[in-house]
């Protein structure tokens, strides 16, 4: 069965978003049964996954490539994500031709504080329901590289209700986003937050990887994402063993003094070790997520990475 009317998505929405919203149009009060009912099947509208099967609503089999190509780099995280993954990887997802093998994935992802939660701000909800009539969930929010608001810096993005601790994982559960919690019902208030020097430029580099991957075939960081660490290294000097385990130690207090440690969970503090491991990072560089490799590429002193190629 085919849904009366899917919703355009608005500009900078993510698809999941738009999904959740024809969900809610359908009337049923259980989405995941309306899921089932016009998508063929139930399963959690999560944002850890790159290219959704529910993303068939605005991505038929019949839709030609370069308009595939155009939602996935302006309504999805894959674009963000196309400077690092396999090529082979990126074509299968834009022919619609994936399998366990193709099928896009964030490196490390259940050791990232944010990739599995859906986040929002405050104040974007608030104008996007002035502007457009109701709130929605914007791919720019979903980037682990950031820690507040693309729009309005210094807004911390909510990602759990200061009440009660209520997540959002599943848009089946919270389709749209409020200004109050949608389990105890709290007033969400914005927060501010402070940046530093190394949180600004990791949040400003990772605007630019959403907004520079070109065609997705041919992102214009893909040298930088794939092979940068292990230059900036040797440039730098630190190649060599007992110089390498020198600059180690000097990267953990780096990220130490500059609170890195938010971009990371908590409860995963040994693997936070190897996931700043610059000794791995040079050796296997397509293993670790961009917040990773950011971070490294700031600790050797790059001020854009543009400059790298």
């Amino acid at each position: 069965m085919e849904l009366s009317f899917t919703p355009p998505l608005f500009p900078g929405e993510h698809m999941l978003s738009g999904v959740a919203r024809s969900l809610l149009l359908t009337g049923m009060k259980n989405l995941e049964d309306a899921q089932r009912r016009f998508l063929g099947k139930s399963v959690p509208l999560s944002t850890w996954v790159l290219v959704h099967s529910a993303m068939t609503l605005y991505m038929p089999d019949t839709l030609p490539i370069k308009d595939r190509q155009h939602l996935l780099v302006n309504h999805s995280l894959l674009g963000f994500f196309s400077h690092s993954l396999n090529y082979h990887n990126v074509v299968a997802a834009l022919k619609n031709n994936m399998n366990d093998r193709t099928f896009p994935r964030i490196p490390r992802m259940q050791e990232l504080s944010f990739a599995k939660l859906w986040r929002y701000c405050p104040i974007c909800v608030h104008e996007d329901e002035q502007q457009y009539g109701t709130a929605f969930w914007r791919v720019s929010h979903q980037l682990h590289t950031s820690i507040t608001c693309d729009k309005h810096p210094d807004l911390k993005l909510i990602y759990s209700c200061s009440t009660c601790g209520a997540v959002t994982t599943d848009l089946k559960d919270h389709p749209i986003p409020t200004l109050h919690c949608s389990n105890c019902k709290a007033i969400i208030e914005p927060e501010i937050f402070e940046h530093n020097d190394v949180t600004r430029w990791v949040q400003k580099s990772g605007q630019q990887l959403l907004h520079d991957a070109g065609d997705l075939k041919t992102p214009k960081h893909h040298y930088a994402m794939r092979y940068g660490i292990p230059r900036q290294a040797s440039l730098m000097g630190v190649c060599a063993p007992e110089v390498l385990e020198n600059a180690q130690n000097d990267f953990y207090q780096w990220c130490s003094d500059y609170r890195v440690n938010t971009y990371f969970l908590p409860d995963h503090s040994e693997n936070n070790c190897n996931l700043l491991n610059l000794s791995e990072m040079i050796i296997r560089q397509r293993t670790f997520p961009p917040i990773s490799l950011l971070l490294g590429f700031r600790f050797f002193g790059v001020e854009s990475i543009a400059e790298i190629k």
